[in-house]
């Protein structure tokens, strides 16, 4: 709100300290150019009692991310997460110069050694990003990366409602009778579309092949969507 962006990055690790007086389990890490080059480069944080809270949580982290406006521009990383109660909130974040498979595999490397341990099995949503991708399997070989349906949605080449009201349908079907039924409906529709849908592997968006429960899953990416259950 006050002064200029360089002065605020320039405070960033007195502003971290003086929250980790306030929460001995806030967790944070900065990241510069280098040890003689103290320019900033990306950053890491977290409020809730890591080790503690992980545990109550169901197994199931949306990762997203939107892009900073202002001087340094720069991306921002987050997980969503969800308690028992169903409540919905922002878990873990970061703040990183670009959005490249490193700062991905940066953003989950801390993201695992706070909460997650690297052979936990867990569901990761995303939006197809390649960068996520490709960082998702080697900091966590066991999570099952499904994908987020509304992108998928989103992506189809089509103005039909019908088409979107079938793919959602098919989504949520729970016998494989229900979902070869809506798919029929597509592929009567819009064979274009249903020809994407299906270059994209079931078992990362048809609850039905998902090899884990999602526990009411989400299905939306945090920063722009809405939540709905399985």
């Amino acid at each position: 709100m006050r002064g200029n962006f360089g002065h605020a990055y320039q405070l960033l690790t007195s502003y971290f300290a003086e929250v980790r007086l306030v929460d001995p389990d806030f967790v944070f890490d900065i990241q510069t150019m280098s040890y003689k080059d103290k320019r900033f480069t990306r950053c890491f944080w977290c409020f809730d009692p890591p080790k503690k809270t992980y545990k109550l949580l169901r197994p199931v982290v949306v990762i997203d991310e939107t892009f900073l406006k202002g001087r340094y521009r720069g991306t921002l990383l987050t997980t969503i997460v969800i308690d028992p109660s169903n409540h919905i909130f922002s878990l873990a974040l970061s703040i990183t110069d670009s959005e490249t498979t490193e700062s991905w595999a940066y953003f989950l490397e801390m993201f695992g050694a706070n909460f997650y341990s690297y052979d936990t099995r867990f569901v990761i949503i995303s939006d197809r990003n390649p960068k996520i991708i490709n960082a998702v399997p080697k900091v966590f070989p066991f999570a099952i990366h499904t994908f987020c349906t509304f992108h998928i949605s989103n992506n189809i080449k089509t103005t039909l409602e019908s088409m979107m009201i079938a793919f959602r349908m098919a989504v949520e079907a729970l016998t494989c009778i229900d979902f070869d039924k809506d798919m029929n409906v597509i592929r009567n529709t819009d064979p274009v579309g249903l020809q994407y849908i299906l270059d994209i592997p079931k078992e990362t968006w048809f609850n039905l092949y998902i090899p884990m429960s999602r526990y009411v899953v989400t299905l939306y990416c945090p920063t722009y969507h809405l939540l709905y259950e399985k």
